[in-house]
């Protein structure tokens, strides 16, 4: 019996371990919840990137998360033509926000153009460009529910 608890605990820290050192948690609307897995494939349109914020980016993140990065899709690559979605004048919560301009155009060197899953993601709608300085990691979906 003790056997059985001490393999269990052991099986139970080798998972958060690979999980803490390997995977991203996605606990918000932006994306499918779950757990992706880190990839070193390179950015493409269609990609899962996990970024932090700009300095410039900070002020309206900070009002929804902390010191978290956030998870979107590429939806256009350096020098491709973009056209947000229609984006909300208010967040989920009725507070206003403002929609990032131009929606249309061509993505500028060394930038992306991310989108989430919901009209309310924290993306390029708000946001706008991402700098490719900003991303940590491209995921891929592990588990998602």
């Amino acid at each position: 019996m003790k056997y059985k608890i001490l393999l269990l605990c052991s099986l139970f820290f080798a998972v958060c371990f690979f999980v803490s050192q390997y995977c991203y948690i996605n606990r918000s609307a932006s994306l499918p919840r779950g757990i992706y897995l880190k990839t070193s494939r390179a950015i493409a349109k269609g990609s899962f990137v996990v970024f932090h914020p700009t300095a410039a980016q900070q002020p309206l993140v900070s009002k929804y998360v902390k010191n978290t990065p956030l998870m979107k899709r590429v939806a256009a690559l350096p020098g491709q033509a973009y056209r947000l979605p229609p984006a909300s004048d208010t967040d989920s919560k009725g507070r206003v926000i403002t929609p990032f301009s131009p929606k249309t155009g061509i993505v500028p060197s060394a930038q992306f153009v991310v989108i989430g899953d919901t009209k309310y993601s924290l993306d390029s709608r708000y946001l706008g460009f991402v700098p490719q300085s900003s991303i940590m990691d491209t995921i891929t979906p592990l588990f998602v529910f």
